[in-house]
């Protein structure tokens, strides 16, 4: 492989690396995407909430709000284009005491910025009227229509696909760890003793951006500081929250949510707890009992249901409030990192944003007009449903890498409850 030249190499096969080789090869490029896991959609990617969100909370003017407000006008059609699974069901961010009905119309505010002209103010009576099951006390809301509930490991199982369906190239248990540019090309080289030679490399390492741009940078700009979401999650033999409920936001985090999900799981969290270890997103008893909790204080109903299970992601935050995609043209090396809470939400307009960036500031590196684009379409979800855990789309056999995906695809496996699509 190290023979031939492609024009670019993207490093991680998690949602925004899926993306942004969607991208890349749609608009012509011959891409290949390395990836060091035996399996897609590992690290931060196979433990987010499974919530499309509208990111009111982003910093104002960041970069982060630009690319979700790009991807929340990308994300339907091409939702739709693949087959992927969606419901627009939106969420509440409800105040439970009179500072935090304060702060309402500054929520209604950011969220109408970003887009969301929709987002209205509830009442309280207003509030219990949608959501019946709260706990008593919920004095008021901000609905965010805009917030959109997903099938969280298909979105970047269906962006690969799509790519590979165009042209280009993945390749698993490919870690780079080292590589050298000679003014004209990249060559990087795997431990499994491979090198690839690129025109371009574009790092989408996630919870290992920082030392991926090692290879790049001695010193890089940012520090990769893994911030870990534990997550519980509940079956009920019918939805006790229709919406995603979740709390006014701080400036750290968005707090704990409580949602049902596609499957029609009940899910709560997740926690921020900042770490080092970039490797074990570890479940601690008494988080998920503060958890448990912490639903049951929102939904009290939960109090009897029954619990099928937990798990923990992690978040590669930074030292920054922002996404950290940075473009060194002379050494045509593009970092697409810190991408913290919103990787799934945003991962379209991420990758329309890099794309763009690689087209103007690489002229050197000239795609191929493509005549037509290929389609792919994921089959109907109830065709997908598995107890094993694994999914075979075309000769593509994936382990199913998120829990709520896995969970939910066993469940559909038994004679149950339809999804909520």
């Amino acid at each position: 492989m190290a023979d031939s030249v492609v024009d670019m190499v993207v490093v991680g096969g998690g949602v925004v690396g899926a993306a942004v080789f969607r991208e890349l090869v749609l608009r012509g490029y011959s891409v290949v995407l390395l990836e060091k896991n035996a399996e897609f959609v590992h690290g931060a990617s196979c433990g987010n909430s499974g919530i499309a969100c509208t990111g009111f909370d982003a910093p104002v003017d960041s970069l982060e709000r630009r690319c979700i407000r790009r991807a929340m006008e990308m994300n339907p059609r091409v939702y739709r284009e693949l087959g992927l699974p969606s419901s627009p069901v939106g969420s509440l961010v409800v105040a439970w005491t009179h500072d935090e009905v304060a702060a309402l119309p500054h929520t209604l505010a950011a969220n109408h910025a970003i887009g969301d002209l929709d987002a209205r103010l509830l009442s309280q009576d207003e509030l219990y009227a949608m959501e019946p099951h709260l706990a008593p006390g919920a004095l008021g809301a901000v609905f965010v229509p805009g917030e959109v509930m997903i099938e969280p490991w298909l979105i970047p199982i269906a962006y690969l696909h799509h790519g590979l369906a165009n042209g280009g190239t993945v390749r698993l248990q490919h870690e780079v760890v080292r590589g050298a540019f000679d003014s004209q090309h990249w060559t990087l080289h795997c431990t499994n003793g491979t090198s690839i030679r690129a025109r371009c490399v574009l790092n989408c390492a996630g919870l290992y951006g920082d030392l991926v741009e090692c290879i790049h940078a001695s010193s890089p700009s940012f520090h990769i500081r893994p911030r870990k979401g534990q997550y519980v999650v509940f079956e009920t033999s019918t939805p006790l929250v229709r919406r995603v409920v979740q709390p006014v936001p701080s400036d750290r985090t968005k707090g704990v949510f409580v949602f049902t999900n596609l499957y029609g799981h009940t899910v709560v969290g997740p926690t921020a707890e900042d770490q080092d270890a970039r490797d074990v997103a570890e479940i601690t008893p008494a988080v998920q009992a503060m958890l448990r909790r912490a639903a049951v204080a929102v939904v009290p109903g939960l109090a009897t249901a029954a619990v099928i299970g937990a798990y923990a992601g992690l978040r590669p935050a930074t030292q920054h409030r922002d996404y950290q995609i940075l473009v060194d043209a002379p050494r045509a090396w593009v970092t697409v990192a810190g991408i913290r809470s919103t990787g799934v939400t945003a991962s379209l307009g991420i990758a329309a944003y890099v794309a763009d960036a690689v087209t103007t500031q690489l002229p050197h590196v000239t795609p191929k007009a493509k005549a037509v684009v290929a389609p792919f379409r994921l089959p109907p979800l109830a065709s997908l449903a598995t107890e094993r855990g694994v999914v075979v789309l075309g000769a593509h056999e994936h382990v199913v890498t998120h829990p709520l995906s896995r969970w939910g695809l066993a469940k559909l496996a038994k004679p149950t409850t339809p999804p909520r699509l």
